[in-house]
């Protein structure tokens, strides 16, 4: 009886570290950086919860593809990254709080895909205008939560990858593969992956294990990787970039500010390779240093009319830029001091840093055509002090058939105050003279 007695306490003992060490273990969530639990996304008898698993009105008694707990790799992922409201993993706003005039919750640095269903219409001068949704970002095909291919371009721009196959692990690699070792080397084999690398935490880069390898950024895909659909395999890593821990944050006081590193723009280039090539003429740089008068520009910039900034405090989330820092542990840890969202960093731009894809874009989708982080359609984003709304009596060129609300949204709650009263398009951030 006194050795039940003992193996009882002992068993008691392990179940009270293991319900103390198992969010530490988890702390950034069911991936951790590296692959998740398998039946976390696959059944192996087609089933959950003992019933029949299919996402039809009537069991046709065939399995998802990959025996996947969705109907589909898009609707996979939506499953736990669609929400109502704004918090942590979640990239798009479900259905159920989408009413006319109401903006998409989520405001990660790389968008809310729940755009894409934001449809806008108004008249200007007599003349009817209209904006598609699916315009506003990546068209990730995953019907059962409402999204379609893109019914304009049939590839990627500037690339082959076809429309019909883009869903959420094209760019994501689901299984986790991908791993960043202390000198920078991005492999899909050797060290285990021991943690997220993608996490700041007030400044200082999570989990900075020595001589252990931590999973690619948000899981992007690197070289090799050949996603269903495509005929090429990626020929670029992943980026070095850090993000705050709490980056699905309205910025109505302080900015989430993401540190993107080298390489960010050319693991685009995996699906819209032609982009900086079309014809030999495009002339807006990327991955090219900003030079000495850009960067003073930048720094200077504060809003339109307003050029008394200073290098320390610059920093706008609305126009990022790209710093030469890599994927090595030192760097990592220099890009994390940055990646902050209490304001502590604001530090702009030097002659070295660069310009890149997501200095004007968002990854996802955002709320302006082209995934642009702000309205470069409108002669002005903020007019008369306000943001243009259909509900503030804005001109209909100003307001382009969106509420205030939705307006004030896009630019992830920053109150317009911070702007001019009269204010330009944010292309003024490196080409005010």
């Amino acid at each position: 009886m006194a050795g039940k007695n003992c193996l009882i306490a002992l068993l008691s003992i392990l179940f009270g570290l293991l319900s103390v060490a198992g969010p530490v273990a988890s702390a950034w969530g069911f991936h951790d950086g590296g692959v998740a639990g398998c039946d976390g996304c696959h059944t192996m008898h087609n089933s959950s919860g003992n019933l029949p698993l299919t996402f039809n009105a009537t069991p046709t008694g065939s399995a998802n593809p990959s025996l996947l707990l969705g109907a589909s790799a898009g609707g996979l992922c939506l499953n736990c990254h669609e929400g109502i409201t704004a918090s942590s993993y979640q990239v798009a706003t479900s259905d159920g709080a989408l009413a006319p005039g109401v903006p998409p919750a989520m405001m990660t640095p790389g968008g809310d895909f729940a755009w894409l269903k934001k449809n806008y219409s108004w008249i200007s001068g007599g003349t009817p205008f209209s904006e598609a949704g699916e315009r506003h970002g990546h068209n990730i095909v995953a019907v059962e939560f409402g999204y379609q291919e893109d019914s304009v371009n049939i590839s990627a721009p500037g690339g082959t990858f076809p429309a019909s196959s883009l869903t959420c692990t094209s760019c994501h690699d689901p299984h986790g593969r991908f791993r960043v070792g202390d000198d920078g080397t991005v492999s899909t084999g050797g060290e285990s992956i021991t943690a997220s690398g993608s996490y700041s935490v007030n400044g200082t880069l999570a989990n900075p294990l020595p001589g252990a390898a931590v999973g690619s950024y948000r899981l992007l895909a690197g070289a090799g990787y050949q996603p269903a659909g495509s005929v090429f395999p990626f020929a670029s890593d992943p980026p070095a970039a850090v993000v705050p821990e709490d980056y699905n944050r309205s910025e109505d006081v302080t900015q989430t500010r993401v540190a993107y590193g080298s390489g960010t723009s050319s693991w685009c280039t995996n699906c819209h390779g032609q982009m900086h090539d079309l014809d030999g003429s495009f002339v807006h740089p990327y991955e090219q240093p900003l030079g000495i008068s850009v960067a003073d520009r930048y720094n200077l910039y504060i809003k339109t009319g307003d050029l008394s900034g200073t290098v320390d405090s610059s920093f706008l989330s609305l126009v990022p830029f790209e710093t030469g820092y890599s994927n090595s542990l030192a760097d990592r840890i220099a890009l994390a001091a940055m990646a902050r969202s209490d304001d502590n960093n604001l530090t702009g731009p030097g002659p070295q840093d660069k310009v890149g894809c997501l200095t004007c874009h968002r990854a996802h989708a955002s709320g302006w055509p082209y995934m642009l982080r702000w309205n470069n359609e409108a002669p002005l984003i903020v007019y008369n002090g306000l943001f243009p709304g259909v509900d503030n009596g804005a001109p209909a060129d100003f307001h382009m058939g969106r509420t205030e609300s939705e307006t004030l949204r896009s630019y992830y709650d920053r109150p317009p105050s911070v702007f001019g009263s009269n204010q330009n398009r944010l292309c003024e951030k490196c080409h005010t003279n």
